[in-house]
């Protein structure tokens, strides 16, 4: 799924995200474990989130066909459902999202674009990877709406100058995108444009400025199981840990060897792909691979043992030319 939305510059600030350990969890042969997690939003200031708990699965199935970007499964699973895009402002975003679970390109997740009672149409060609019997399931995204229903637990307001904001930032514009939630006719919005189903895409962290007194933001939802693949696009990408787990740099897979495949390396931070650590209760650091030491480092110290915590947002500076890959991460538990 190509990753959809950051500031050129992100505000240097200390992250004030913390969160519970499971505290629901359930678990058979089709579905996620459950979860719920609470989210400390810092007073006055930015909290950045990266969720790694995903909405619940609607459809798990085999594939009978692939043509193109269409996708067929067996009977009829999708009849009288629409899984398609709806309309934001002048915008067509899409609701729902297909993840691969298995074949070449396993942990792929691809928005869906439109739906027949047995196919789903996807916004990319998977022809080339997708083969009939691999295993797929969807899911619907997390939306404004569902993380902030009622514009809960944050604080509303007329104008965006007085309200809290959720900005989330678009990977494929290299822009943020700032959304409020408007007393007077109870929605979220961009401007003056209803936002409330805007989707965040599994592969975007968001983060919050807060205008007032600390608070909670509880979310339940289900972990993700198995590999996750998030693509990185050149220039800035705001991505979640994906899991409920943390685990250090040199663990992430983020740095393969292969700049094709992972973050580029070099001498120094200026030559090198750039990331940067917003997590629970750390000051931002930013680290890179050096290719003739062969660790990863934040200046001149040694930092493969950097955490990734629960809940983390990485940001990604892809350095031109460089060309986009896919961070693949698999399952650390």
């Amino acid at each position: 799924m190509k990753p959809k939305s950051h500031p050129a510059a992100i505000p240097a600030v200390i992250v004030a995200v913390a969160l519970t350990p499971l505290l629901a969890f359930s678990q058979t042969a089709t579905t996620s474990p459950a979860a719920v997690m609470e989210i400390n939003i810092a007073a006055n200031g930015y909290t950045y989130i990266g969720l790694p708990v995903y909405t619940a699965v609607r459809y798990r199935g085999a594939l009978t066909a692939v043509s193109g970007s269409t996708i067929s499964l067996d009977d009829t699973p999708f009849d009288g459902k629409n899984f398609g895009t709806i309309a934001i402002g002048t915008e067509q975003l899409p609701q729902f999202f297909v993840e691969f679970l298995s074949g070449t390109d396993e942990g792929t997740m691809i928005p869906i674009l439109s739906s027949t009672a047995s196919s789903l149409t996807l916004s990319e060609d998977v022809s080339s990877f997708a083969s009939v019997g691999d295993l797929i399931q969807v899911r619907r995204f997390h939306t404004l709406n569902s993380l902030f229903p009622d514009g809960k637990p944050l604080r509303g307001g007329t104008s965006q100058t007085t309200a809290d904001e959720v900005i989330i930032y678009d990977a494929s514009r290299q822009k943020s995108f700032s959304h409020f939630y408007f007393t007077t006719a109870n929605e979220w919005r961009q401007g003056t444009v209803a936002n409330g189903n805007r989707p965040i895409l599994p592969n975007q962290s968001i983060y919050v400025n807060r205008k007032t007194v600390a608070t909670k933001l509880r979310v339940a939802g289900t972990v993700k199981l198995g590999l996750t693949g998030i693509d990185v696009l050149p220039g800035n990408n705001l991505v979640p840990n994906p899991y409920p787990v943390a685990y250090t740099l040199q663990q992430s897979n983020l740095f393969t060897g292969n700049a094709t495949t992972g973050v580029k390396s070099g001498t120094s931070a200026t030559s090198a792909d750039q990331v940067t650590i917003y997590g629970p209760g750390l000051i931002p650091r930013t680290y890179f691979y050096h290719s003739g030491l062969s660790q990863w480092r934040t200046g001149t110290t040694p930092s493969d043992q950097a955490l990734i915590p629960i809940g983390a947002s990485i940001l990604i500076n892809r350095r031109s030319p460089s060309s986009p890959f896919t961070w693949t991460k698999a399952q650390p538990f």
